[in-house]
Formats: C-alpha cells, sequence, structure tokens
C-alpha cells in the first residue's frame, strides 16, 4: 500500500502532461517515414498545420552512396530486446536471467511460464532474483514486454506513460468492472465525471493487447539518415539532415480568421487546436535536439572509426552515453533504433555503434568486442596456412602485445568470427 500511495503522488504531479508525454515519446522513437505518417495524421484533425517534406537527394561529395537505401526491417522482438540487454546491462547472473525470460516470450511479448516453472526449471534461481530479473524485463521497450495476461500488459503500458490514478485504478483493483463495460459502478467508485471517465477510457483503449507484434510484420521500407558526419582533414563535423525530414508549417491565414470569430464554441476549439500545435511543435524540436547531442556523443566515442582509422569500435553502452548526457537509458534506447547516420563511406544506423565490452584489457584500457575480434581476424588472416595458429598461440601473442586475454575466449571469437578449428585450417 505504501508503494501504490508512492506512485500515486508522483503521477498526480505528471497528470497534466500525460498527453504531451505520450505524444514525445512516440515522435522520439519514430523514424522519418514513421514520423511523417504521424504528421498527416495528426493534420487531418487539425486545421493549423500543413505538413511539408522534402524528398530531394542532396549531392554529396566524395560518395557514391544514395541518400536513401531500403532498410533491413527483419530485426524480431527477441534480438530487439537482446540488443538493449547487452548495451544496458553489465554482464552478471542476473543479466543472463533477463536473457533466459526474454527467450520464453511468445511472439506477441508475452511471459508464457509460471513463477513455478521457472523456479523448478532453474533451481540455483531464487524468487527474489526472480522478481528482480522480471522487473528489469518489464523496463525494456517496447512497454508491455514480459507481461503475463492483457491486464498486466495494460498496466505496465500505463505505467511506462505515467498514466494518472484513476487509469492505474482501473487497470489493477477494478480490471473486472472495466472490462465488462460497467461504466455507471466504475464512475461512481472512482469518483469521475462522464468526460474525465471518457477520456481515460481512450486512454486505455490506445494501449495494445499485443506489444511485440510490430516486430512481426514484415515488408521494405527506406531509410531516411537523420544525421550526416562528415570529415575534414582531421576534424569531423555533425549536422542534422534535412532532406527526408517531416515539417510542420502553421497556417496563420486560418487561424487569424477562426480567432476573430465571436462565436465561443469557435475561439474554444481554435484554442485546443492551437495548444495541441505548440506542444507537437515542441516535441519536434526535442527529437532533433536529442538526437543530435546523443548523435555527437557517439562521434566522439567512435572517433577513430569515422575518421577511418580503424574498423573496430570502442567500448560503448548505451549506459555510457546516457549516464553523460543525464538522460535515462530509455531514452538512449528509443533514440537510437531506427535512426540512421549518413558518412561518406556508408549509412549506418546509430544503435550499431554501440559495442559490448569484452573483459580483455590492455594496461588499463578496457577493450570492446569488437576490438578484440579484429585483432584476432588479422592474425588468422595472415597466418601460415601450412602452420595454422592454435588458440593458445594466439593467446600467447596477443598477451604479448599487452593484451590479457584467455585461450577460451580466443575460441569463442574465433568461432564467431567463422574460423574453423587449427586442424581444418591447415593446408
Amino acid at each position: 500500500m505504501e508503494l501504490k500511495q508512492s506512485l500515486n503522488q508522483k503521477q498526480v504531479q505528471g497528470l497534466s502532461l500525460t498527453q504531451g508525454m505520450r505524444q514525445s515519446i512516440l515522435v522520439l522513437q519514430s523514424d522519418a517515414i514513421d514520423l511523417a505518417d504521424y504528421l498527416n495524421e495528426q493534420s487531418l484533425e487539425n486545421p493549423l498545420f500543413d505538413v511539408h517534406i522534402d524528398l530531394d537527394m542532396p549531392f554529396i561529395e566524395n560518395s557514391n552512396q544514395t541518400s536513401y537505401q531500403i532498410r533491413d526491417n527483419q530485426q524480431s522482438l527477441f534480438e530487439y530486446l537482446l540488443d538493449q540487454v547487452q548495451l544496458t546491462m553489465r554482464k552478471t547472473t542476473l543479466r543472463d536471467l533477463v536473457i533466459y525470460l526474454i527467450e520464453q516470450l511468445n511472439p506477441n511479448g508475452y511471459l508464457t511460464l509460471s513463477d513455478k516453472e521457472i523456479l523448478h526449471e532453474l533451481e540455483e534461481v531464487t524468487p527474489i532474483m526472480l522478481l528482480d530479473a522480471k522487473t528489469l524485463l518489464h523496463q525494456l521497450d517496447p512497454p508491455g514486454i514480459g507481461a503475463r495476461d492483457l491486464q498486466e500488459c495494460l498496466y505496465l503500458q500505463a505505467e511506462a506513460e505515467h498514466a494518472d490514478p484513476e487509469i492505474m485504478s482501473m487497470l489493477s483493483d477494478n480490471f473486472d468492472i472495466f472490462v465488462k463495460h460497467e461504466w455507471k459502478q466504475l464512475r461512481r467508485k472512482l469518483k469521475l465525471s462522464n468526460e474525465k471517465l471518457q477520456k481515460d477510457v481512450d486512454f486505455i483503449q490506445s494501449l495494445t493487447a499485443n506489444p511485440g507484434q510490430r516486430y512481426t510484420s514484415q515488408g521494405e521500407q527506406y531509410v531516411v539518415p537523420e544525421l550526416r558526419v562528415k570529415k575534414n582533414k582531421d576534424k569531423l563535423s555533425l549536422s542534422v539532415t534535412k532532406y527526408g525530414q517531416p515539417q510542420i508549417v502553421f497556417a496563420e491565414e486560418t487561424y487569424d480568421r477562426l480567432e476573430k470569430s465571436t462565436d465561443i464554441d469557435v475561439k474554444q476549439y481554435i484554442r485546443e487546436k492551437y495548444s495541441q500545435y505548440r506542444t507537437l511543435e515542441y516535441n519536434l524540436e526535442r527529437r532533433i535536439e536529442t538526437i543530435s547531442i546523443i548523435g555527437k556523443c557517439i562521434v566522439n566515442a567512435q572517433y577513430q572509426f569515422f575518421m577511418q582509422n580503424s574498423k573496430a569500435l570502442k567500448p560503448l553502452l548505451i549506459r555510457d552515453v546516457a549516464q553523460k548526457l543525464r538522460l535515462s537509458e530509455s531514452t538512449v534506447s528509443r533514440t537510437v533504433n531506427g535512426k540512421y547516420i549518413q558518412t561518406d563511406f556508408g549509412i549506418f544506423e546509430l544503435k550499431s555503434f554501440f559495442s559490448r565490452r569484452s573483459k580483455v584489457t590492455v594496461g588499463e584500457k578496457e577493450q570492446s568486442v569488437d576490438q578484440v575480434k579484429k585483432k584476432i581476424k588479422n592474425l588468422l588472416e595472415s597466418e601460415n596456412s601450412s602452420k595454422p595458429l592454435s588458440d593458445q598461440k594466439i593467446s600467447d601473442l596477443l598477451i604479448g602485445d599487452g593484451l590479457k586475454i584467455a585461450r577460451r575466449t580466443v575460441a569463442k571469437y574465433r568461432e564467431e568470427l567463422g574460423f574453423p578449428s587449427t586442424s581444418r585450417r591447415r593446408i
């Protein structure tokens, strides 16, 4: 009960921002193409703005890359969740348990095993560990992942969007009444007006019953890079691309005409639509600012890669960027997913620049998995085919160069790189 009271206090403070926060999250996690679709839908309901999209592709010097590429839309729900886990959580027993839970999800994102079944299968796991792992799972994007049933799925989504106390009550203590559509009893029990009840019901109906569904749909879509990085001697410049980015244009003449009306209903209508326009304008500006600062942080961290001095990425976690920029990890995760940056040597998704840390160090510096694999690949590609290097020999060579790496780790990375064992490589 104390936890609910504390939670309700926070929700009351954010009650007036609920709708704006929901839109802000939606705008931030959408790529340029999905954002354009959303803005076009909004413009149909609001006469005060139009949507303009510049699809003319600019000329790019020293680049054979086109500005629009087919987007690989084959990422599964499991891959998307696993990316978040690997880029936000340190390698611990708890992280392994979260990955296990992800493996048990059905295509719609529901956890089908009961706690009893999980504890029976994983004897070393305690109920407290399982509770902690489920809590971490529920914090992943998209909201609602890992729910047992529809009620919990809706509750998790509403909680993630900071819904007000009445909505949380409908989805917890009064869910049976809500499902049966006993509106009079629900209104009386929660002391709601007809208008407030309708607003809360509309909010709940806007939630999804299948949070994993978007990752099971197929079809080709195009990539519109939102950032552009250029190399100028020993410096890099980062800019926001304008082409392909949807812009909202304020219909000033329409606003002036309606605002002069003497009809009270018209005046109320135009005030509401103008407020919606300003909120949307703010959320679009915030989206670009967030993408820009995160992009700048990534470029600084992976400077050698963007300068083409190295093809290996340095260790970088979503948590590192979140802490440096004082943002939440969920904000960073939503921002980098589906957003692309254009370089003179290709177009890359922002999340591809995050690389897991390995346990390998050079002196006091950690090496990313990508960096270690690159060194192993170089050794294997330059080896004498009549006397191929053993995993132990590779380990010794790397240790000689200052990399502390075990033979088992070498074997693991060699297999992931697609190189067979020593005996199978011998010619």
